[in-house]
């Protein structure tokens, strides 16, 4: 069975994730994520620029230690 375009990157993706960005990746999709299928509205973005500071705040320490 042959990949999709969307499974093949999709896949790209998180191999793209794992090996450099770890949180900060995830931090990225769900905020895609927030941003396409939330409904819009306020709360909403507030909720996703939470995650996004979060992650990338931990991804930042992470990379300080070491």
């Amino acid at each position: 069975m042959k990949a999709t375009p969307h499974a093949r990157a999709l896949a790209w993706l998180i191999d793209f994730m794992d090996r450099y960005w770890g949180l900060v990746g995830v931090a990225v999709v769900v905020t895609l994520e927030v941003a396409v299928f939330a409904p819009r509205g306020m709360v909403e973005w507030i909720v996703g620029a939470g995650i996004v500071g979060a992650a990338l705040l931990v991804g930042w320490l992470a990379g300080r230690s070491g």
